[in-house]
């Protein structure tokens, strides 16, 4: 088939006088209402009821490939959320003993990161000991130099651990279990190496290697072996000193016995699912899993040693779910109590933290041994107490590099335990439970009071909090001791209240009160690092007047030296950001001395004179926060950056000086060259600023006010490539360009458009789509744009043919290597096909004010329609050529080009030339194919309507459809 395009010349005022409005009664969605009603009624004979066609469809909605508009089928689409409450309510037993099966995550995740942070805080330099019977000869040959009387090998003989029910009496149970009692014997008696000179690096990785070993033995149904590597690794713990890497060395240890602990919790787990028992019956296998956990029991319980014995035991309470919950609540309250066995205060504590812990997943709702730990932690710190008066603790040397005296010392490693247990607490207790808690905490000395505020501070719910605000002050007024100091309480308890603030009667108490105790915060690091969270709630509930004042405070401190300011600048960076995100007023801020005095501080030389002095200093401001950017910021932290600078930069406004208006954007550009959304609001702004000047003259421009325009263009053309989005590169060349056209800067237009035309390549080239969306979807929308610019566009004065961006534009799209599997560049091209149809007509459907199109410029010369037709003709190839290509699989995808090249072709083209009708014909078999038939019908009704318009070759074309 010979294909050539031909454009009608189009009639504007017999097309505009054919489109004649009527009034309507009803609204336009009203049909999308009713059909969506009807269809959805509750049918009462039960019968499926058919979709309404009575609804009038609009042209829009025929190209739609699935049927109605999307706000139908949205509108028509049931309710998510009571979907989700139907389905809610249908949720049998399983789904909710899952869902009470998960709520311990939130738990485990705060247990993990408590680990975490212990591990990374708790370290030493320090020699450590190690003592095992599992230890291999070469183990203690790699180890440095130990005393050889100190080396004693003692072998064991393995007992099976695992002794089957079946064919079993009871007595031979009873024999067998006391079987491996006696093993346990030999565990206290014997002697087990020891490897002392140990690194912190080399006594971690023992550990891994024993952890490794019991889970082989296990693997390998050695019961007791890996049982007797758990004890020894509790043993461990015995041993306190050094102070400063216990808690680690807890850590570590706990880590073994967790496995451990889930090791056993799930092969019985196994045994009362059936799994591997050979009972059948289901009752009769929980039973034997029940006696094989007592049997744990009945081993843990013949520890002769209280450490290892409560450890195992409590890291087994999870087993108590399969025997009797009830026994385990009992026991859970015993193994709180048998930690006040244990001498040493720092063992004691751990020991605690780790019963709290099991106690957490056991029995979520029991909270008053919580209580009792919590005050039992409290006697031994006053005993602990005793001994650092006595200079009797620790017991060993401290680490000479950690440089701390033994009182900051105790606070650091007891602090975890107790942190932990006020957490565990502050979650599941009463109000009457958080009371005695707060009673506690009043009247305890010392480090135990010291400690109880910095756990209460950090663990209670924040209204709890807010509601002992003022008591709590005063206990940290009079909280003396060294180890958790006043500036971190006093930050705590501010961060509390600045969540949820107290009674507003009791805000002004609590403000003074506070800032009496932080002005005497010696550190000046300490102090702004306090004022900053204090500050934030000043802003939030109080008026300027509080909030200079302190700011004025802050300035006393930070002094006026220029050395001194510079030390701090980050802190004070700080609290100019927490002044105007959390001001009620942030206009008020400005008429402020203290905060201009600590805007101040951030001044730099500028050469820009012309700028008042509150706009230099947020910009100065402003340019700090960009500084602050590096390759550790995240994305969040980018976007909430740009926002606060974007929304500084479109605050200021100097009126109808629009020449410092360009000045404050030249300026804003050098200070946030590294924030991409900053820049494109900048160039929106210089964009503004044109049209704004365009207004003020009514479009008619002096030699000032064009060369001021040419500026700003020249402004947006040169900021534009440095942005990293294509895309955004496009879519700011398209409003740049149209913004130098409309003050008829026809150079800087070109270039814009010549730009945005190598920019629609790139944007192909790097799938780069700047909102989420399809690429095909930002390329039709950013050509559809570019396209009709370009057609009210005039040529440059050189141009030769006619029609010289829209042929650059062509030939770009018709030469760029598209992807075979998508229907892009088809797409591409029929929106081409339309703007070249409708820049060739002797009349041009739009012109841009005050500049005269390529009607004008060429006076109807045939020259440019010959041009289009010729580039017409191109793309009309390239279309069909694609259609006819696709097969197969891919066959349907020719319905919607093929309905989109018929509508150009009924719009634009001369339906009077043999080319042309057949070219409609072939598409309007392909839309009969592959389009529905409720659209078909509705593209047949709507060539009927557009028959009145007199369009010659219309009624032919009408007939074949028809046919």
């Amino acid at each position: 088939m010979a294909l050539e395009w031909k454009t009608a010349a189009r009639q504007w005022g017999v097309e505009k006088k054919a489109l004649t409005a009527l009034p309507t009664s009803t609204h336009p969605l009203q049909g999308v209402r009713d059909r969506s009603l009807k269809e959805y009624e509750p049918s009462r004979d039960k019968k499926p009821k058919t979709l309404i066609q009575s609804m009038v469809m609009d042209p829009l909605s025929a190209v739609l490939d699935d049927g109605p508009d999307p706000l139908s089928d949205l509108l028509a689409a049931s309710d998510p959320l009571s979907a989700q409450t139907y389905t809610g309510s249908q949720k049998g037993l399983k789904d909710s003993q899952e869902e009470e099966a998960s709520s311990p995550s939130r738990w485990h995740t705060t247990w993990t990161q408590t680990q975490n942070h212990i591990l990374a805080n708790f370290t030493t330099s320090s020699t450590l000991t190690f003592m095992s019977s599992f230890l291999h000869p070469s183990d203690t040959a790699e180890s440095r130099a130990v005393p050889s009387h100190r080396r004693v090998v003692k072998t064991q003989t393995a007992v099976p651990e695992r002794h089957r029910a079946q064919g079993m009496s009871g007595s031979e149970r009873i024999r067998a279990r006391l079987e491996q009692m006696d093993t346990l014997d030999e565990i206290g008696s014997g002697v087990v190496r020891e490897v002392g000179g140990l690194t912190q690096g080399e006594f971690t990785n023992r550990l891994n290697s024993l952890k490794q070993e019991m889970i082989e033995a296990w693997n390998s149904d050695q019961r007791v072996k890996a049982l007797k590597i758990g004890i020894q690794c509790v043993k461990l713990l015995n041993l306190s000193a050094p102070e400063h890497f216990y808690p680690s060395k807890f850590v570590l240890v706990m880590d073994i016995l967790s496995t451990l602990a889930d090791l056993v919790y799930q092969r019985l787990k196994q045994k009362a699912l059936n799994e591997s028992s050979p009972a059948s019956n289901a009752s009769v296998a929980r039973l034997e899993a029940q006696e094989t956990a007592r049997n744990w029991f009945y081993k843990v319980a013949s520890i002769r040693e209280l450490l290892p014995r409560l450890y195992l035991e409590a890291a087994l309470l999870p087993c108590y779910s399969l025997t009797d919950e009830k026994e385990g609540e009992q026991a859970l309250v015993r193994l709180a109590q048998m930690t006040r066995g244990i001498g040493d205060p720092l063992i004691a504590a751990y020991t605690r933290m780790f019963v709290c812990r099991m106690g957490v997943d056991v029995v979520p709702t029991l909270t008053h041994y919580i209580v009792a730990t919590i005050e039992d932690f409290l006697h031994t710190l006053t005993q602990l107490q005793l001994s650092l008066a006595q200079g009797t603790w620790p017991e060993g040397e401290t680490d000479m590099n950690m440089g701390e005296d033994k009182n900051v010392l105790a606070a650091r490693v007891f602090a975890p335990p107790l942190q932990w247990m006020m957490q565990c607490l502050a979650g599941r207790a009463s109000q009457q439970e958080l009371q005695n808690i707060v009673r506690m905490c009043e009247g305890a000395e010392g480090l135990g009071q010291n400690l109880m505020l910095a756990a209460l501070l950090n663990s209670f719910p924040n209204d709890f909090v807010a509601l002992h605000a003022l008591p709590l002050t005063q206990l940290i007024a009079s909280c003396l001791y060294s180890g958790k100091s006043k500036h971190e309480l006093l930050s705590a308890l501010g961060r509390c209240v600045n969540k949820v603030p107290p009674a507003q009667q009791q805000q002004l108490s609590l403000l003074n009160g506070v800032w009496k105790l932080i002005t005497h915060i010696p550190l000046t690091n300490d102090y702004l690092a306090t004022a900053g969270v204090w500050l934030e709630y000043t802003a939030k509930h109080f008026s300027s007047f509080e909030v200079n004042t302190l700011l004025g405070d802050v300035l006393k401190h930070v002094g006026a030296e220029r050395t001194q300011e510079q030390m701090h600048y980050s802190s004070l960076l700080m609290l100019v950001s927490t002044a105007l995100t959390n001001s009620t007023d942030p206009h008020s801020l400005f008429s402020m001395n203290n905060f201009l005095g600590l805007l101040s501080v951030f001044q730099r030389d500028s050469g820009t004179s012309l700028i008042p002095a509150l706009v230099q200093h947020l910009l100065t401001f402003c340019g700090a926060l960009h500084d602050s950017i590096n390759a550790l910021t995240t994305d969040d932290e980018r976007r909430q950056l740009s926002q606060l600078i974007i929304s500084f930069i479109r605050q200021v406004n100097f009126g109808r000086d629009f020449e410092q208006q360009l000045d404050f954007y030249v300026n804003a550009r050098a200070a946030f060259s590294n924030l991409d959304s900053v820049l494109a609001a900048l160039i929106q702004c210089v964009c503004q600023l044109a049209v704004a000047t365009w207004q003020v003259v009514h479009g008619q421009h002096s030699g000032k006010t064009a060369a001021f325009v040419r500026a700003c263009a020249a402004y947006c053309f040169i900021t534009v490539p440095s942005l990293t989005s294509s895309a955004t590169r496009l879519r700011l060349y398209l409003l740049s360009g149209n913004v130098a056209l409309l003050n008829n800067c026809l150079g800087q237009g070109d270039a814009c458009m010549k730009a945005a035309i190598r920019e629609l390549l790139e944007v192909a080239g790097s799938q780069d789509t700047e909102g989420g969306g399809s690429v095909a979807d930002t390329l039709r929308t950013l050509t559809a744009n570019l396209a009709s610019t370009l057609i009210a566009t005039p040529d440059p004065p050189d141009a030769s043919p006619p029609l010289y961006l829209l042929r650059g534009l062509t030939n770009a799209i018709h030469s760029f290597p598209w992807p075979k599997e998508t229907d892009t560049q088809a797409f591409l091209s029929i929106t081409l096909l339309h703007a070249l149809s409708a820049a060739c007509q002797d009349d041009l459907p739009y012109h841009i004010h005050s500049v005269e199109g390529n009607d004008a410029l060429y006076g109807g010369d045939p020259q440019v329609c010959q041009e289009a037709n010729s580039l017409s003709t191109l793309l009309l190839q390239d279309v069909v050529t694609h259609i006819q290509s696709l097969s197969g699989v891919h066959e349907k995808r020719c319905g919607p080009v093929a309905l989109e090249l018929f509508w150009c072709i009924v719009t634009w083209a001369d339906l009077t030339d043999t080319h042309m009708m057949n070219v409609a014909t072939l598409m309007w078999s392909y839309i009969m194919k592959f389009i529905a038939s409720q659209v078909v019908k509705q593209v047949r009704e709507l060539l009927m309507k557009q028959s009145s318009c007199g369009k010659k070759g219309l009624p032919q074309l009408i007939q074949h459809c028809k046919g």
